[in-house]
């Protein structure tokens, strides 16, 4: 099984240069617990990231997916991040360890 969680702003007008600092200081987690409120998960075998994921996360979470909240995807040691962007489209954030 594989976690799926969904991190929220909480607030809506986030600089986004603030948090890309933030990140760059401090750390990926350390300022997904400063900006954002506490993730939304789900347990899940298997998702398909096409046109209609969007859709498929607001019926699992019931939630409105807006420009700037994040998507983690976790599986064993594996974890990876996306930020929906103003376009609808999803970015890597990339961890440095």
């Amino acid at each position: 099984m594989a976690i799926l969680r969904i991190y929220k702003q909480k607030s809506v007008d986030i600089d986004l240069s603030k948090l890309v600092e933030a990140i760059s200081e401090t750390g990926l987690e350390e300022s997904l617990q400063r900006f954002y409120d506490k993730p939304l998960e789900k347990e899940t075998k298997s998702i398909v990231a096409g046109p209609s994921f969007l859709q498929f996360l607001r019926n699992l979470f019931r939630v409105q997916i807006a420009g700037g909240d994040i998507i983690q995807f976790e599986h064993k040691t594996q974890s990876k991040y996306y930020m929906l962007s103003a376009t609808g489209t999803w970015d890597e954030i990339i961890k440095l360890t």
